[in-house]
């Protein structure tokens, strides 16, 4: 560990325990290691009444510091009838944050005297509180952006992108730092600002914690006698399409390698929508598929490590980014299909791990699926996996903060 710190640290973070989305983890570890290394640890976020989906599960350590505001979410909020317009989400659903966090936020800052801020993405909302605070206060920001703004890979949402753009700009022209978690992220934005020094784009990757695969609840058994591929989290047709995992089955299925008896594609916290439903329908391997609800993040974690194949979905649009569930799958020590680009951050990554296999057409899918099956009582050996852990992520955010604070302490000299 590095030498301890008696510095203070305000986190802005839309996403926080008991928030249950994948971002929190990130913050949440970042904010834990912190405080182990010496810093006073002040996080600004949400009511929890803002989370739709909580897990209470995930504590909060004592020695850190949390304040909460109210905000809308203007999908649910600003709904007649479960229909909202598009620009009430503009930069995002939770804009409304902003009206309490910049004085609260403020507020804080005359308390604690913190030696730095430190912002985290997707939510824009938490870049513009951030810019606000630190044309305030004039201390040192990171702006932890993870990856790139939507509209500067998706076309699809160009329409309502200009207040995002104008976020962004601010963001990068005023932050210290701009912190991504692929290097392909850090370079799109070094295109994106030339103007800006190369130094000001930073990378941390993602990456698993050791302790939160400790005392794992204890699941029913799988059956053993099932093989059984296991996709935890969202899919959708943009992105995250499983449409050629399907035909993959579906080839399986024909070929008579797998039937219900034998095998199961289990979608974890995924909702089956209609395009979905359709396509296994018209696959005929509705036998084959279970969409199940979400669990607490600790269950889903032992549940990755009973599965027999871990899949990840991660399409040619998100090919600068790297799923934060990525570093999970590899702790769990399974093997992992991973539907990517062999080009793509996430296929790079996967490309040094030894039980992994990156395909993304159907036939070569079948053919992975195929040799897991044919194999699946050979993967003993467990590769070494500590070079993916978070907590090494952090000593790298610890290392970063104190050169800005040193900085800082020079030109106010």
């Amino acid at each position: 560990m590095e030498e301890q710190t008696n510095r203070t640290i305000l986190m802005v973070a839309l996403e926080f325990p008991p928030c249950q989305s994948a971002g929190v983890q990130r913050t949440l570890k970042f904010a834990e290691y912190l405080a182990e290394l010496g810093w006073q640890v002040i996080v600004l976020t949400v009511d929890e009444s803002v989370y739709v989906v909580k897990d209470q599960q995930i504590s909060i350590p004592e020695n850190i510091k949390v304040y909460r505001c109210h905000a809308y979410d203007s999908a649910i909020d600003f709904s007649v009838k479960g229909k909202y317009f598009a620009w009430s989400k503009v930069p995002d659903r939770w804009w409304t944050w902003a009206i309490k966090a910049i004085p609260l936020g403020k507020k804080l800052i005359e308390k604690y005297q913190p030696d730095i801020i430190w912002s985290t993405y997707p939510v824009s909302t938490a870049h513009f509180i951030a810019y606000k605070l630190q044309q305030f206060s004039k201390r040192p920001w990171i702006a932890d952006y993870r990856d790139p703004l939507q509209c500067r890979y998706d076309n699809k949402v160009l329409k309502y992108s200009y207040i995002a753009k104008w976020i962004e700009k601010k963001t990068i022209l005023h932050c210290s730092k701009a912190v991504f978690t692929t290097e392909r992220a850090a370079q799109l934005y070094r295109r994106l600002y030339p103007d800006e020094q190369l130094t000001k784009f930073n990378v941390i990757e993602n990456g698993f914690d050791e302790a939160n695969f400790n005392d794992l609840p204890k699941l029913p058994d799988i059956e053993n006698s099932r093989f059984t591929l296991l996709h935890s989290g969202a899919v959708y047709s943009q992105g995250r399409d499983p449409k050629a995992l399907f035909e993959a089955i579906h080839l399986l299925k024909n070929e008579g390698i797998v039937d219900s008896s034998n095998f199961t594609l289990i979608f974890r916290g995924a909702a089956s929508n209609h395009v979905i439903k359709s396509q296994i329908l018209q696959l005929k391997i509705e036998d084959l598929i279970e969409c199940k609800p979400s669990i607490p993040y600790k269950e889903s974690l032992a549940e990755m490590k009973s599965a027999s194949v871990l899949v990840l979905i991660q399409g040619e649009l998100f090919n600068n980014q790297i799923p934060g569930k990525a570093y999970e799958y590899i702790r769990a020590n399974r093997p992992i299909l991973a539907l990517t680009p062999k080009t793509s951050a996430t296929g790079e990554l996967y490309r040094n791990y030894a039980l992994s296999r990156t395909e993304d057409n159907a036939d070569l899918i079948k053919q992975a699926i195929k040799i897991f099956i044919e194999n699946r009582d050979e993967y003993v050996d467990k590769p070494d996996v500590n070079m993916y852990s978070r907590q090494q992520k952090a000593l790298e955010l610890g290392t970063l903060l104190n050169e800005l604070c040193l900085n800082s302490v020079k030109i106010i000299n």
